[in-house]
């Protein structure tokens, strides 16, 4: 199958939609993750060889969580890495002046921090997974005050995995492998989103 939808897409809309597609190496395929980063420079422009190959693998790999969520695991959930926080940047940006990807990429970002913190995601796993969003062109980070911090966390306890008042996060063991249902104490979601830039 050729993916010829792609060629009508804005560069920014290719970029934003790779956001899901490191997800899908990050949750479930640490191969997939390489593939992607050393391919970066084919995706982007939009090399029909390299794109036809890793969306054929994204498709696989969803269809294989949602087979695996229908026994009851719950492994669909693994699929909102990185989204509980990039919906709800989303929210508190207004709607459209950040496209989905942008948003989730800075979530997914995120989370991996939180993992390194948390569950002992390795460090060159975390700035692997920084370092191929930016590669893809896509913010990693979000300036907030304590202020907007408030209201980014109001925003993700409307979030659909809220469970008894506490927010269900999916954080990275590893590259390639998740696990869903982690509480993450609001103190460590403050000091990692309110934590500066790093210096290069």
């Amino acid at each position: 199958m050729r993916y010829s939808f792609v060629k009508n897409a804005s560069p920014q809309g290719i970029r934003s939609g790779l956001a899901e597609v490191i997800k899908y190496g990050i949750i479930a395929d640490a191969g997939l993750f390489d593939q992607i980063e050393r391919d970066m420079a084919k995706l982007l422009v939009q090399d029909t060889e390299a794109l036809t190959d890793v969306i054929a693998r994204c498709c696989q790999i969803k269809s294989e969580v949602v087979c695996q969520d229908e026994k009851g695991n719950r492994s669909a959930s693994h699929l909102d890495f990185g989204h509980t926080i990039g919906h709800a940047i989303e929210a508190i940006s207004g709607y459209g002046k950040l496209l989905h990807g942008e948003a989730i990429s800075i979530g997914q970002v995120a989370a991996a921090r939180i993992s390194g913190r948390l569950i002992g995601l390795m460090p060159d796993s975390m700035h692997r997974i920084e370092n191929v969003f930016r590669a893809a062109g896509l913010p990693t980070r979000m300036k907030l005050t304590k202020a907007k911090f408030a209201k980014l966390l109001d925003a993700m306890h409307l979030d659909k995995k809220v469970s008894g008042g506490e927010i269900n996060f999916v954080l990275a063991e590893q590259i390639g492998k998740v696990r869903w249902g982690e509480k993450v104490p609001v103190k460590l979601m403050e000091e990692v989103l309110l934590a500066p830039e790093p210096k290069s």
